[in-house]
Parts: C-alpha cells; sequence; structure tokens
C-alpha cells in the first residue's frame, strides 16, 4: 500500500508529504480535516482525539483520490463535492463555478438592503448558491433562477431538494429572453446576478485549477464587450423592476465605472458601488425609478 500502515497518522503523513509543496501548511490542515470528517462523519475534535484509529482500504484510497486530485490541480470543492456558502452546504462539481467568498458579501447586502421582497429573480444562477441562500433568509418570497446551461440548472436542482428550499428553475438566454419569459415576469422586487465578466484575454492572469476545470461559459465574455451581460440585464431590470425596486451586480473590478456609465442612461437612482473585503470594486446596487 501507499502508506506504511492503516492508521490515520501515516495517511495525513502521505497526504502533507505529497502536497506539501503545493500548499500552505493551515491549507493543508483545512483540507484534511474536511476530508476526512466529511469521510468517517467526524467533528473535527473527533479527528484529534482518534489519530490512532486504523482506516480501511477503501477509506485510503478516498484520500490518494484526493491527492492525485489536487496534484492535477483539481478545484478542492470540485473533489470533495461540496462547499459552504452563507450558512449553507451547497453541491458544487464541474458544471457551475465554484461559489466564492465575495458573492457571500453581494447576498449580505441584498439581505440588508431588502425586508420582505415577494419576488426575486437570479440571473446567471450556476449552483444557484445565491437564489437558495435568498430563499433561506426569506422564506416566503417567489425565487427564481435562470441559467442558460442545462448542467448548471440540474445542479441546482439537486441543491434546492438537498436543502429543501422551494425555487423556480428556468432555462432562459440573459442574452436574448424568449418572449414568454418577459410576458409572464414584470414586478420583481429584487433582481441580482453574477454574470460571467471576464474578458477572453484576462485568460492567461487565471489560475490552472480555473481555466481547466470551471465552466468557461459562466466566466469569460468576448474582449470587444466586457460588460454585455450588464447591458443585457439592466435592460430587462429597467422592464420588469417594480418602482423602488433594487437590482444587483457582482462586478470585474476594472468595468465598474462602464457598468455605472450604461446604468446611468435608464431609470435607476442611489447607485452604489461597494468594495468587497479586500477592498476592490466588485459589487454595484441601484434602485429603480
Amino acid at each position: 500500500m501507499f502508506v506504511s500502515d492503516n492508521s490515520l497518522k501515516s495517511a495525513k503523513h502521505y497526504f502533507d508529504d505529497r502536497l506539501q509543496s503545493h500548499f500552505s501548511t493551515s491549507e493543508l490542515k483545512s483540507m484534511w480535516t474536511q476530508i476526512m470528517c466529511n469521510r468517517l462523519n467526524w467533528t473535527s475534535s473527533d479527528l484529534l482525539l482518534n489519530q490512532n484509529e486504523r482506516l480501511s482500504e477503501s477509506d485510503l484510497l478516498y484520500v490518494r483520490r484526493f491527492v492525485k486530485g489536487l496534484l492535477a490541480k483539481e478545484p478542492f470543492q470540485y473533489i470533495i463535492g461540496e462547499t459552504e456558502f452563507y450558512g449553507l452546504t451547497i453541491l458544487c462539481d464541474s458544471r457551475a463555478l465554484i461559489p466564492r467568498p465575495e458573492t457571500e458579501e453581494l447576498v449580505q447586502w441584498v439581505i440588508e438592503s431588502v425586508k420582505e421582497p415577494k419576488r426575486i429573480v437570479d440571473l446567471c444562477s450556476g449552483t444557484g448558491c445565491i437564489s437558495l441562500a435568498l430563499k433561506s433568509r426569506f422564506p416566503t418570497a417567489h425565487v427564481q433562477a435562470i441559467d442558460f446551461s442545462d448542467e448548471a440548472l440540474k445542479l441546482s436542482e439537486e441543491n434546492a431538494k438537498k436543502l429543501k428550499l422551494d425555487i423556480e428553475i428556468i432555462h432562459e438566454n440573459v442574452l436574448d429572453f424568449s418572449h414568454a419569459f418577459i410576458s409572464n415576469n414584470a414586478n420583481f422586487d429584487v433582481i441580482v446576478s453574477n454574470p460571467p465578466y471576464i474578458p477572453n484575454k484576462e485568460k492567461s492572469m487565471l489560475s490552472k485549477h480555473v481555466i481547466e476545470h470551471e465552466p468557461a461559459m459562466a466566466l469569460f465574455v468576448e474582449d470587444s464587450d466586457p460588460i454585455i451581460f450588464y447591458k443585457e440585464i439592466i435592460k430587462f431590470a429597467e422592464m420588469n423592476l417594480q418602482r423602488g425596486g433594487l437590482l444587483f451586480f457582482e462586478l470585474h473590478e476594472s468595468y465598474g465605472n462602464e457598468v455605472l456609465e450604461f446604468i446611468q442612461l435608464f431609470d435607476f437612482e442611489e447607485i452604489e458601488i461597494r468594495p468587497d473585503l479586500q477592498g476592490k470594486s466588485r459589487m454595484m446596487k441601484a434602485q429603480k425609478v
């Protein structure tokens, strides 16, 4: 076998030894804790108290699968199959982007800004993390999750079922909404979106695990019009937000001013760009006049 014995301690030594040149000590500790607590249905305290526990051959193969995946630059969240987002455990795989901490900040801003919304729509919804987080906080609201990817919609449906949160999942192209969808939907209280916003020219700046494993259609836009999704969503919001309703975006830090200039052409007021916890201009809020 690839470890000296079947003890948890030996397995951890193998895990750390193979990965220490790729991750920090704190990252290794965090990943190891998640992996083994997930596998053995333990708490972190159980893990500390049972270092001499003997693992099965299946358990050891489970550890080796993680090591191989991480060495191949596969995102940890995809290997373990889930991630935490705003207090929810979200199923996560290559069908949709991995939910990020800055998107949790966007959700928090929505929650701080509205009281009892009746209708919320999440455009470019991916895993459904935004829709589900908002539904968990506003259980009486009718929440719609919109995406163009059938695979992402299947994943969001799995998340909704797992979390027992009732959201409406809809296949639509945000760049070309169907007439049926437009005619049947109006008077939203909240429109929120984390759309694709990375220009193709910036691909080389991203890490290998993002480029090779996360879905390109959810990340990249043409260099010629990097705010194309924002333009279409703003036009949609102009027609479908009720008076006083709120529009929220996650932004590319370099294109916030372009989005601001465009939205000022429409009937919105109290437009605000907010920095994330790292000080980058990553979120926008606007109110329909």
